[in-house]
């Protein structure tokens, strides 16, 4: 006679086990996308009554994408342009250490110290919009660059990411002519803007960012904006954007 195998009984999930089971995915799920979250670290240097913030862009993980990112970040501006740190905590003390040498032998007038100040706009695990805002010290010059990278492939998004180059920057033409504006509109402005969102955080259009770059002025260029709602820049948007920027 064959010995009968008696198998364990099937667990039924309670209500407390799937609450549990519920519980522990929101939990992976959040600390996932935290762990994608580009941050701003900051220090700070007391000069007379005086606080100067010195800031930089932190990425949570150290891959190719977010080194190339990163680089592409700190030549965005001629200012500061040191060989590459290790790590953002490096490139942040470093600018201390030179903010506070400066202030120590009296040469921050003289040396035209400039203060980058970095503010994420948008951001999901596959796409970062962020402005780098660069101040000069004794100077009246400012000026902000508007910047976004596909964090897939660590390439900063340009023209090529717009269906018609042409079409698009005679949409924007046409929305500066009815500003009273005449602004040539070029490739590099494609890659100049802002991703708009509504109380929900869900998308809502693009702002262009177009400089005035034929006139310029002590405090730098002259700004404009050519604001799009979603419906009506989602057609001239390639799918690979599409896809990044709707993640």
């Amino acid at each position: 006679m064959k010995k009968r195998i008696q198998l364990p009984k099937r667990k039924i999930m309670t209500n407390n086990d799937f609450l549990k089971l519920v519980f522990t995915f929101v939990l992976f799920t959040s600390l996932t996308a935290c762990s994608q979250t580009v941050i701003i670290i900051k220090d700070s240097v007391a000069y007379k009554s005086e606080k100067f913030i010195v800031e930089e862009v932190k990425f949570p993980l150290k891959n190719r994408q977010s080194i190339a990112i990163q680089n592409q970040i700190h030549n965005a501006n001629e200012i500061f342009n040191k060989p590459i740190y290790e790590s953002s905590e490096q490139r942040l003390r470093a600018k201390k250490d030179t903010l506070q040498y400066l202030i120590k032998n009296d040469e921050l007038i003289h040396y035209n110290y400039g203060f980058e100040h970095y503010t994420v706009l948008y951001q999901n695990n596959k796409f970062l919009n962020l402005s780098i805002q660069l101040q000069s010290y004794g100077s009246p010059f400012e000026s902000v660059n508007y910047l976004a990278f596909d964090r897939t492939n660590g390439k900063k998004i340009d023209e090529k990411y717009f269906l018609n180059t042409e079409k698009v920057k005679k949409l924007i033409k046409e929305k500066l002519k009815s500003q009273g504006q005449s602004i040539i509109v070029s490739d590099k402005s494609l890659s100049s803007f802002v991703i708009n969102v509504d109380s929900e955080d869900k998308i809502s259009g693009i702002t262009f960012i177009i400089y005035d770059e034929e006139n310029y002025r002590n405090s730098g260029y002259e700004r404009f904006e050519a604001n799009f709602k979603w419906e009506e820049i989602e057609p001239h948007i390639s799918s690979i954007f599409k896809s990044i920027l709707l993640n």
